[in-house]
């Protein structure tokens, strides 16, 4: 983020300083003088992070590598909104302060000076005015949704839609509300471009077009429930499917009204052959898929996306699964096993819960023999969790480590491994599905 964001960021505000006396920048002017220049560099932030924000959900194909998988974009994506909500608010502090302070007795009460526009400019102002407070209220409201992880995924998804309508509205409240005179400044005239290149993504992402060219329709061939509890879906896609590399995963729309979601393949790439998923059910749409979906049913299969790339055969590797995080090593196993095995040491680290979890995949043993790779497979409430010194000890002879599982098993593992075993934040190769 910081890559892109804070060359942004800091444009922005060298612009915005490049306009402003000595004593705006010395922080020595009035407070109204003082507020006002702050009001237009919070409100140009605000855009600019909205804009960034609007760019990744785009989901470019360029940025998604530079950021190492549209998982990590997702992740980006979240705390640029979030950013943006916060100067958002700022911005909009900022300007009733003058209302509140005079309220306080603390200054004299305001009397302003309309903008020489005519009738027209002033009604364009009154409305411009008007909208980006429905615009700080829809951002803010928004925001405090996306956070509550209480709320179902379907429900979020379409909440979500506000953002680019958002934005539409905030676009056009900043350039509208741009004095005339800076318009045609540096400062202006990026203003109008971040407003107008994001407005063209809000148009696409309110129209559903984010993401059509990477659409491809397929059908339920299997579905079943497997005694671990894990709903196995089989889909076979249609003829323009592109393939896939072992690691990636899709956004599947297995029913419209509740939109795509996120899963990992589970199988490796032949032409003609089908996807195969490994669904846990964890959320209320999860839980009640088995029942759900038929074979025949018509889906939707978009992607593939991801990085969680594990590079060349012949490297020693060490493999980190929690639970359902099996997924993208099922479908890399069954690749080094249709064409050799692995060439270099490869531990792979399965931990369950339960033993009924440890029955999901059934036959994983004898694929990892087939694979060349060494299972560790522990069932916790049994065996207890693994310890980082367990996996550590093969950490400084592997390449990296690849992990897939709940997130603070990750951060801990990777924080000790760090710690203690000097692995490297280059080397812990990781899937992240808290997209919210």
């Amino acid at each position: 983020m910081k890559r892109i964001a804070l060359p942004l960021t800091l444009l922005i505000i060298v612009l915005w300083a490049a306009l402003q006396p000595a004593e705006i920048l010395s922080f020595s002017a009035p407070f109204l003088t003082m507020r006002k220049a702050l009001t237009l560099l919070t409100g140009a932030l605000a855009l600019g992070w909205m804009g960034f924000s609007m760019l990744l959900a785009l989901r470019p194909t360029w940025l998604e590598r530079r950021l190492g998988g549209l998982d990590k974009l997702f992740k980006v994506h979240k705390w640029a909104g979030i950013s943006a909500v916060l100067l958002v608010v700022t911005h909009w502090l900022l300007i009733l302060s003058p209302r509140t302070l005079a309220a306080w007795g603390w200054i004299e009460k305001i009397v302003r000076n309309h903008r020489p526009h005519g009738p027209e400019g002033e009604s364009l102002v009154g409305l411009a005015k008007e909208m980006g407070e429905w615009s700080a209220w829809i951002m803010i409201a928004l925001g405090i949704v996306a956070l509550l992880r209480f709320v179902p995924y379907g429900w979020f998804r379409k909440l979500h839609k506000g953002f680019p309508l958002a934005f539409l509205i905030g676009a056009f409240h900043s350039v509208i509300m741009l004095p005339d005179e800076l318009l045609v400044t540096p400062f202006g005239m990026v203003m109008v471009v971040i407003a107008l290149a994001g407005s063209a993504i809000a148009i696409q992402s309110l129209v559903g077009m984010i993401g059509r060219s990477r659409r491809h329709s397929g059908r339920v061939s299997s579905v079943s429930v497997t005694e671990a509890g894990i709903v196995d879906l089989q889909v076979t896609p249609s003829a323009d499917w592109p393939g896939h590399t072992e690691g990636q995963f899709v956004l599947l729309t297995l029913d419209r009204k509740e939109g795509p979601h996120p899963f990992t393949i589970a199988s490796e790439w032949k032409p003609g052959a089908f996807l195969r998923f490994a669904i846990k059910p964890l959320g209320d749409y999860t839980r009640e898929l088995a029942g759900r979906v038929n074979v025949g049913d018509a889906i939707t299969v978009e992607g593939p996306y991801g990085r969680f790339d594990f590079g060349d055969v012949s490297e020693e590797q060490v493999w980190v699964a929690g639970g359902i995080g099996v997924a993208p090593f099922l479908a890399r196993l069954e690749w080094l096993a249709a064409t050799g095995g692995a060439q270099g040491k490869v531990h792979f680290f399965y931990s369950v819960k339960r033993a009924a979890e440890a029955t999901f995949p059934v036959g994983l043993e004898d694929l990892c023999w087939r694979a060349g790779v060494e299972l560790h497979l522990r069932v916790d409430d049994i065996d207890g969790q693994f310890e980082s010194g367990e996996i550590g000890k093969f950490v400084c002879k592997a390449r990296g480590v690849w992990f897939c599982g709940p997130a603070a098993w990750a951060r801990m593992l990777q924080t000790a491994l760090r710690r203690d075993h000097g692995l490297l934040p280059g080397r812990f190769h990781r899937e992240i599905f808290e997209f919210r």
